[in-house]
């Protein structure tokens, strides 16, 4: 059978991540229900809470089986480790945001998104430019990028609340694993499937 007709070139949109785990995946998932009361984000839902550290793209299903051996090695290689969850902010800022987020903070986390950067680079995934701001996203603001110079405004209430948020903490939880993840989308919004789960310590 070849590839094209089984489904194995066909890219598949996918990322690495860490889940946010308990206790902060609650106090975040709490913040975000006092957040959607307004209108004109595309809120993150509850269960897509996670903290990305590679957005991979469209890749064919060979070279993500390619890839998830790799992490599998990094995730051996690591050791569980704490991460700090807290502040909120936004790219390109808060007075006209694209992005809507909550900081995290781990002194693990820049040397373990280098590792997967290189090996999404050894399978052709072109380098982030950027430099790596680990963060959950809370949501994107609707009509970004759809023609506009700049991000849109957002309402007073929202933004007031996003501001007096800036230090709030959300607590501590382990990062226990990488997870290659599958990207969809249906009318509810974003749906995520996990590919693979490697444990970090093995």
């Amino acid at each position: 059978m070849d590839r094209a007709a089984d489904g194995r070139a066909r890219p598949v949109r996918s990322f690495i991540a860490l889940e946010v785990e308990e206790p902060a995946r609650a106090a975040i998932a709490s913040y975000l229900a006092e957040l959607r009361l307004s209108d004109g984000v595309a809120w993150t839902r509850p269960e897509n809470l996670h903290m990305t550290l590679k957005f991979l793209g469209g890749v064919v299903a060979g070279r993500l089986e390619e890839l998830a051996g790799a992490l599998g090695e990094i995730a051996r290689a690591s050791e569980p480790f704490t991460i700090a969850y807290g502040s909120v902010g936004a790219f390109p800022g808060l007075a006209r945001p694209a992005t809507l987020w909550v900081g995290a903070e781990a002194s693990a986390l820049a040397a373990l998104a280098e590792a997967v950067e290189e090996a999404s680079a050894r399978i052709g995934v072109a380098r982030e430019a950027r430099p790596f701001h680990p963060h959950v996203t809370l949501g994107r603001v609707r009509g970004h990028g759809k023609g506009r110079r700049r991000p849109a405004a957002l309402p007073e209430g929202l933004r007031t609340a996003l501001e007096g948020a800036r230090a709030r903490p959300f607590g501590i939880a382990s990062a226990r694993s990488l997870v290659l993840f599958r990207s969809d989308t249906d009318p509810r919004g974003a749906r995520y499937t996990a590919l693979g789960r490697f444990a970090l310590g093995g």
